[in-house]
């Protein structure tokens, strides 16, 4: 059986990181603005080492970025946009996901 082409593989993994209740919780989160792993910690009632963890493995599958300002850390959704109530995001392969954020 032929392998499956890495762009699947990356786009399969993408689309299995919604598939965790806190991940899902801080995509969610994010849909509001950039944000501190502080602040989502609080936010989604988890603490900050699992919060952390969580965002290491978003941001390995593409979902979210990561800058420095100063000794924070802003994470913010990548090619993400609210429309109305709705999350909606795109893979670079296209894939898109719309989440509900009520």
């Amino acid at each position: 059986m032929a392998k499956p082409p890495k762009d699947a593989k990356l786009q399969a993994e993408w689309l299995a990181a919604f598939g965790e209740p806190t991940r899902l919780a801080l995509i969610r989160a994010l849909a509001a603005g950039e944000k501190t792993v502080t602040n989502l910690a609080r936010e989604v009632g988890a603490e900050m080492v699992n919060v952390s963890h969580h965002l290491s493995l978003l941001k390995d599958t593409g979902l979210v970025t990561v800058t420095r300002d100063g000794r924070y850390m802003i994470y913010a959704l990548v090619d993400a946009k609210v429309v109305g109530t709705t999350l909606e995001l795109v893979h670079s392969s296209g894939s898109k996901v719309f989440l509900p954020l009520e």
